[in-house]
């Protein structure tokens, strides 16, 4: 365990950085931020899809925290920090259930995790609560710190990864914990989180060391470690390799992106490397049939070949703006920037081929897809899906 000063340098750190990342108009030019005034028009629209806003609702009040909506079957959960959780209809966006999770536990952060019949959310002070689709709680338990992303649910186990760079397995009948696995973090972290994934009886961690851990999801045991990205440089910011985003899979292969590092795929079940591209994104990846699809830090969005990892293209979507969100929309890719625009790219070549929202539509936290329809939750407290036809 780090001492106390060490601990508090960085959660202060971390903080730090989160103010940056949660700021739209002056990120640093090592987080690939612009002053709003320097900003570079966005590209034109070469193409004839038309986006909209496919349902709204209002969440709660502004907010600028890290919480991610969940796809359950064919529903959407949302939560907002001051305690409210939702479940509407993910094509219709009828609300089907409003509760509060109450503040005696902290605020919520992190995300939600959703199952067929399991909501989990998180708390600033380290709790995880587990609700059934009445807005009944089950269980509660406590983690070492806050979580910073979504739990995975899966196999009987609920996966929660803390700030701590700690994971805990809590069994998903009672909350009692199975097992527990810490792992070293760097002096210098991002406030932003790889979100775990559960599949195939294992649950797979991107960690702020560059590395992806496939873990037993029963025992915790670590099938395979994998390294994204090394650190270089000198200074601790210079060092930051954090894998962020969410890791894309399919039955092969399972790919991750670090800061200031590499999108790397790698076999699924050896973890062995598959292929790495340098490349530095703060949002991971994403993945069709032929692609995976990324964004680095500067904006400009790349496919490379699932096989070989080779440039299938690359544009610059949104002319020095930091994504903080990226979802495949049908054959689309649907890319949320810092100014709140949403910006739908053709999967074939690149092309830009609509564009929707804007100023009051800004995220902090990844979207959600339901493949037909990207899934939005603002710093305003508004969740929405946008499709495109």
């Amino acid at each position: 365990m780090a001492p106390p000063a060490l601990s508090f340098l960085r959660r202060a750190a971390a903080l730090g950085l989160a103010a940056l990342l949660a700021g739209c108009s002056s990120l640093p030019p090592w987080l690939g931020g612009t002053r709003a005034e320097n900003l570079a028009p966005l590209p034109p629209i070469d193409g004839g899809a038309v986006a909209g806003i496919l349902w709204q609702v209002q969440l709660g009040g502004r907010h600028a925290s890290l919480l991610t909506p969940a796809l359950a079957g064919d529903r959407i959960v949302a939560a907002h920090p001051d305690g409210t959780i939702i479940v509407v209809d993910a094509a219709s966006g009828a609300q089907t259930l409003r509760f509060s999770a109450g503040s005696e536990r902290g605020a919520l952060a992190g995300g939600v995790g959703a199952s067929d019949d399991l909501i989990v959310v998180t708390t600033v002070q380290g709790w995880t609560l587990a609700f059934d689709y009445t807005g009944k709680r089950l269980w509660e338990a406590r983690v070492p710190t806050e979580a910073a992303a979504p739990a995975a649910i899966a196999d009987g186990i609920v996966s929660v990864t803390a700030v701590d760079g700690s994971m805990s397995g809590l069994d998903a009948q009672t909350g009692n914990r199975k097992w527990f696995l810490q792992r070293q973090l760097p002096p210098l972290t991002l406030r932003s989180a790889s979100i775990p994934i559960a599949l195939r009886g294992g649950v797979f961690w991107g960690t702020p060391l560059g590395r992806l851990l496939a873990l037993d999801i029963q025992t915790g045991a670590i099938g395979w470690e994998a390294t994204v990205a090394n650190p270089r440089g000198a200074s601790e910011l210079e060092r930051l390799i954090d894998v962020l985003g969410r890791p894309s899979v399919d039955d092969q292969r399972i790919c991750a992106a670090a800061y200031q590092g590499r999108v790397a795929c790698f076999d699924l079940i050896q973890g062995t490397l598959l292929w790495n591209r340098e490349i530095s994104s703060l949002v991971g990846t994403v993945m069709d049939a032929r692609h995976v699809y990324s964004v680095d830090e500067k904006g400009v969005a790349y496919a490379l070949d699932k096989s070989t990892g080779a440039t299938v293209w690359r544009r610059d979507v949104l002319a020095g703006r930091r994504a903080s969100g990226l979802a495949l929309v049908g054959d689309r890719l649907a890319i949320h920037d810092l100014t709140g625009h949403l910006h739908f790219v053709s999967t074939s070549d690149g092309r830009i081929v609509a564009r929707a929202l804007g100023d009051g539509f800004a995220a902090s936290a990844p979207m959600a897809s339901t493949g037909q329809a990207a899934v939005v939750q603002t710093r305003s407290g508004q969740l929405l899906a946008v499709s495109v036809r």
